[in-house]
């Protein structure tokens, strides 16, 4: 099982990375940046609003782009069914860095570069989304090895922290 908040976190790096190394390398290669410089300003605040409203949604309830009902559906895993733990990274999705950072280096047009970012920046909403909602309902959500349902969510609640003990190993007072 794969916890959902790290799959997302990684394919967001990924996507993010991709773009950055394509941008880098058409500069590099002295070529035309993919976006002109008086954009960039431009760009950076239009990614910084979707960041937000795209995470906005995703943590609402809303039924087509809202992720709150498939994290309350989440079915809970008894504790002797807590499966086998596994990265998060695999690797098919370094094609999440190959394919964004070619577009942007050999194409070099603005769409490219803003389509990239949304899907990216959409994928790390997804990440805080999750994060908040585990946080919220004090359990994991997990990404479960279901083959007729691979995006299947499933959770399962958080261990208590131990309680804190003194020098002596006594219990405060």
């Amino acid at each position: 099982m794969i916890r959902h908040t790290h799959h997302e976190l990684w394919a967001a790096a990924l996507i993010l990375t991709g773009v950055a190394g394509g941008w880098a390398a058409a500069v590099g290669a002295g070529q035309s940046p993919p976006v002109p410089s008086g954009d960039l300003g431009v760009l950076v605040a239009s990614a910084l609003g979707f960041l937000v409203l795209s995470t906005l949604l995703r943590a609402s309830g809303l039924k087509w782009v809202g992720l709150l009902r498939q994290f309350e559906a989440a079915a809970l895993l008894p504790d002797d069914d807590r499966g086998r733990r596994r990265s998060a990274f695999t690797p098919r999705m370094l094609g999440l860095v190959l394919l964004p950072a070619l577009c942007v280096f050999v194409i070099r047009d603005t769409a490219i570069v803003v389509v990239s970012l949304a899907v990216g920046l959409d994928w790390l909403g997804k990440a805080v989304a999750g994060a908040g909602w585990e946080r919220m309902n004090g359990r994991h959500l997990w990404l479960a090895a279901d083959p007729e349902d691979p995006s299947a969510l499933r959770c399962t609640a958080v261990s208590p922290s131990p309680a804190t003990r003194t020098a002596s190993g006594a219990l405060p007072e």
